[in-house]
């Protein structure tokens, strides 16, 4: 009984942790645009579709359009050492891409709460690609 009731605890305590640490990685737009500014070799990855990011994305972004059947594929080519800075349109896409992320092996992998969405709220600029 004893050993049962300490690994029950032990358990709890451990699914905590991971709650915990994930939510640590779930960034709103100002200490989101403070990660790309300051993390060394952070890599900065849009999840959205191409047609999204014609309407504006965040300079020197990757784009893996996490609908894609290849996201999986290309993702993993990435350096799973290095940390990434995932973002979409409100969050969602980001988060289930950073849990893969995560699931595959890598080690840092941040979200912009809210996505781009939130960071415009917040008046931070995108860029728009010129039309060709």
């Amino acid at each position: 009984m004893k050993r049962l009731l300490s690994i029950t605890i032990l358990a709890l305590l451990l699914g905590s942790c991971s709650k915990e640490e994930k939510e640590n990685f779930s960034l709103k737009p100002l200490d989101f645009k403070e990660k790309i500014n300051t993390v060394t070799d952070a890599i900065l990855l849009d999840v959205r579709t191409p047609e999204e990011v014609r309407n504006g994305y965040l300079m020197g972004a990757l784009n893996f359009d996490f609908k894609s059947p290849q996201f999986s594929i290309l993702i993993e080519g990435l350096d799973k050492e290095k940390p990434y800075l995932v973002y979409c349109a409100s969050g969602i896409r980001s988060g289930k891409a950073a849990d893969i992320m995560r699931e595959k092996g890598f080690k840092t992998v941040y979200t912009l709460d809210g996505g781009l969405n939130a960071w415009k709220v917040e008046g931070l600029e995108t860029d728009v690609p010129t039309a060709r």
